[in-house]
This record gives structure tokens, C-alpha cells and sequence, in this order.
């Protein structure tokens, strides 16, 4: 099916703040007030976001796009010459449905431009110490036990990072499995990142780490440092040092 013949917009991936409402850039603001519109993941979420600011351009929901209605799609937006996408926190396409729209885009030849900003992924990170190199994503994992299971034994001899979001029904849970999997690793658990209650536990040795004093509250990033040679090597180094 052919696509329209419409000047084509240019969609702005804007990242809005995790918890702290100063995590906003200038450039992601005027981004959002030169916007002909705004695409959000939850409208309602964000409408307060936009009027704290003085953003007053106008907001739709996220649309979804069926296959063999792209034209459809493509004539919401005739005659729009700005777009930016938002998500309900932090930078969109990470673990959001924003993805799908960006590849929409992408598919029928927007420009694309990032407006860089707060992200969970970058700020664990940031904080960890650990050499970020590599690094695997795995953002939220299955809901079944069985299926988290055998996705994260995929990665048990994986020598670098590993990081998963959860949600509070399922972190002690999921932590539980996680050291099971990676007795030996190094873990950090960022939770509440950027908000009032934000904290971040670090456990040197998985499988020594007790998790019952973890507050089941709010939303997590959990960061496995599973570089097991270069820990173990540290290890050895640090038995040296107390013997000499």
C-alpha cells in the first residue's frame, strides 16, 4: 500500500522527568511549547506535567497502529509540522510503547530528533562504579516465574552488566531467582530513582544477600554486575592485602 504524499513531520523524542520535576531540560521545554502536538503515553498523566510548565500545545494519547492502516495514521497528523513524543516518565521507547510509534515514524521517513534527559537505565548506571562495558538490557522480564527463569539463565555466563526494571508486586521475588542464577555477582538495587524516597542497596556477593529489609514500595532498577573474573580476581587481590 502506498503511503500518502504528505510533507512529513518531524517527530521529537523528548524525555521528561522519572520522579523529580526539575530533571527537565531548557531544550526539552522549548521543545515542547514550539510543538504542533504532543503524543503522550497517558494524557491525563502528563497534562499536569505541561501546565506546571506553561506548555500549552496541544495533547494526544499514543495512537495504535494496526497493520494495513498506516494512511489512516498518517492522516491524523496532516499538516503538522512538530511532533513530540512523551512517555509517562523518564526517556521514551525504553520499556514503553513509545517503540512502536518511533518505528512507525522511522518506517515512513520522519526525521527523528532526541531530546536527551532523565532516564532510570543512565542512572544506575552513573552511580553503580562498576565498568559499564558491556552492558545488556533486559528491562521488564516475564510475569511467570518459569519464563524469568529461563530468560535470565541465558545470561548466567554473561560477563558484564545486566539490567532489569520491576514493579513492587514482584521485586523480592525476582531478587530471589537473581541469586539464585548469580551467586557471585555484585548487586545494585536502585529504587524510587530521583524521588523523595529514593535509595540504592549494594550487595557485594549475591548469594550472601539478604533481601527482607528491602522496602516494597515504589519501582525498581536492579543492576547485576556479572563480570565474575575481573570480581574474582578483585577478590583475591583484597585476601592478599589483609594477609600481607
Amino acid at each position: 500500500m502506498q503511503s500518502l504524499s504528505l510533507e512529513k513531520p518531524i517527530l521529537y523524542v523528548v524525555a521528561t522527568p522519572l520522579g523529580n520535576m526539575d530533571d527537565i531540560t531548557i531544550r526539552a521545554l522549548n521543545t515542547l511549547k514550539e510543538s504542533d502536538l504532543i503524543l503522550a503515553e497517558n494524557p491525563n498523566h502528563s497534562r499536569a506535567f505541561l501546565k506546571t510548565h506553561g506548555i500549552h500545545s496541544e495533547i494526544r494519547g499514543l495512537p495504535k497502529i494496526p497493520t494495513g492502516e498506516e494512511n489512516r495514521i498518517l492522516e491524523m497528523f496532516q499538516g503538522i509540522e512538530k511532533i513530540s513524543l512523551i512517555s509517562d516518565a523518564g526517556t521514551p521507547g525504553i520499556s514503553d510503547p513509545g517503540s512502536g510509534f518511533i518505528r512507525f515514524a522511522r518506517k515512513e521517513n520522519w526525521k527523528i530528533i532526541p531530546i536527551p534527559g532523565a532516564s532510570a537505565l543512565t542512572s544506575i548506571l552513573s552511580v553503580s562504579g562498576f565498568q559499564t562495558n558491556p552492558c545488556i538490557y533486559l528491562g521488564f522480564l516475564s510475569d511467570k516465574k518459569v519464563s524469568k527463569i529461563k530468560e535470565l539463565e541465558k545470561y548466567s555466563d554473561f560477563e558484564g552488566l545486566i539490567v532489569i526494571f520491576e514493579s513492587v508486586h514482584r521485586i523480592i521475588s525476582l531478587l530471589e531467582i537473581i541469586r539464585d542464577i548469580f551467586p557471585k555477582s555484585n548487586l545494585l538495587i536502585g529504587r524510587e530513582i530521583t524521588k523523595y524516597y529514593e535509595e540504592f542497596l549494594y550487595f557485594p556477593i549475591a548469594k550472601d544477600a539478604n533481601f527482607s529489609n528491602i522496602t516494597e514500595k515504589g519501582e525498581f532498577v536492579i543492576l547485576i554486575n556479572n563480570r565474575l573474573k575481573k570480581i574474582a580476581k578483585e577478590n583475591s587481590r583484597f585476601t592478599e592485602t589483609i594477609i600481607e
